[in-house]
C-alpha cells in the first residue's frame, strides 16, 4: 500500500454545523450522502477497483493536550488564588479559583483549532496515517479479489486528507498519481464545497483504475458503495 497526504485541508469546513466536536457523522447531509454514494457508483462502473470514501472527526483523541490545558489551567487558578485571595472569604471560595482555571483550560483545549496548534505537524501525520491504515483493513479494502481497493481518507480535526490504495493498484501507477486527488479534496474542503470536492476526487479515481483495471464481465462488486464517516 502507498499513500498521499496533505496538510491544512480546510478553514471552512470548521463551520458546517460541527460546533467544537469534529462530528464526520453530520459533516454532510442526507442528500450529500447520497450524491457521495452515486459517485462510487458511477465511478466503479468502468474499473473493476472498489473506491471507498471515509470521513473522519479525528484520527485520535490526543488527550495529552486535554489533559495539559487542565494542568495548565490549575496551575494558574492556583496562583490566581494566591494574589487575588480575599483573608475575610471562606477557604471554600479562595479554593474556586484553581477549579475555574482547570475547567477554562480543558474547556480551551478541546476546541479544534485550538488543539489543533497545540499538536506536533508530525505526531499529526502519524495519527492519521495510522488511523487510515485501520480503516482500509477495518473496511476490507485488502480483501478484494485483485487488490485493487483504494481509499479516499478525510479527518477534520487535523485538516488532512491521505489516499490509500492496495498493492495491485500500486505496481501498476506512477508515484505521485494521487496527488491530484488530494488536490481536488483538499481545496474542496478548504472553500467548504466538500461533497463536491469527494464527488471530484472519486470521479478521478475512476478514471485512473479504469485506465489501468477497467471493468470486466465477471466484475461485482465487492465492497459497499457508501461513504464510511467515524467519529
Amino acid at each position: 500500500m502507498a499513500s498521499v497526504e496533505e496538510g491544512e485541508a480546510s478553514g471552512a469546513a470548521a463551520h458546517r454545523g460541527v460546533g467544537n466536536k469534529m462530528q464526520a457523522q453530520n459533516f454532510f447531509t442526507q442528500e450529500e450522502k447520497q450524491r457521495i454514494e452515486q459517485a462510487v457508483k458511477n465511478a466503479e462502473l468502468g474499473t473493476s477497483g472498489e473506491i471507498v470514501p471515509m470521513i473522519v472527526g479525528a484520527s485520535d483523541r490526543y488527550s495529552e493536550v486535554e489533559l495539559g490545558g487542565l494542568i495548565g489551567g490549575l496551575v494558574i487558578g492556583t496562583a490566581a488564588a494566591f494574589i487575588l485571595a480575599d483573608p475575610w472569604a471562606s477557604v471554600h471560595s479562595n479554593l474556586g479559583w484553581p477549579l475555574i482555571g482547570a475547567g477554562i483550560g480543558l474547556v480551551l483545549c478541546r476546541i479544534p483549532a485550538i488543539k489543533r496548534s497545540l499538536i506536533s505537524k508530525k505526531r499529526i501525520a502519524e495519527e492519521v496515517h495510522t488511523c487510515c491504515l485501520a480503516a482500509f483493513t477495518a473496511e476490507g479494502l485488502h480483501y478484494t479479489r485483485a487488490h485493487t481497493g483504494i481509499l479516499i481518507f478525510a479527518s477534520l480535526l487535523e485538516h488532512r486528507v491521505e489516499v490509500l490504495a492496495d498493492r495491485g493498484i500500486n505496481d501498476k501507477v506512477k508515484p505521485g498519481t494521487w496527488d491530484e486527488v488530494v488536490k481536488i479534496l483538499t481545496s474542496g474542503l478548504r472553500s467548504g464545497d466538500a461533497c463536491a470536492a469527494f464527488c471530484r476526487a472519486i470521479e478521478k479515481c475512476g478514471k485512473i483504475l479504469s485506465e489501468h483495471f477497467p471493468r470486466q464481465p465477471d466484475d461485482r462488486d465487492e465492497l459497499a458503495n457508501r461513504l464510511v464517516t467515524g467519529e
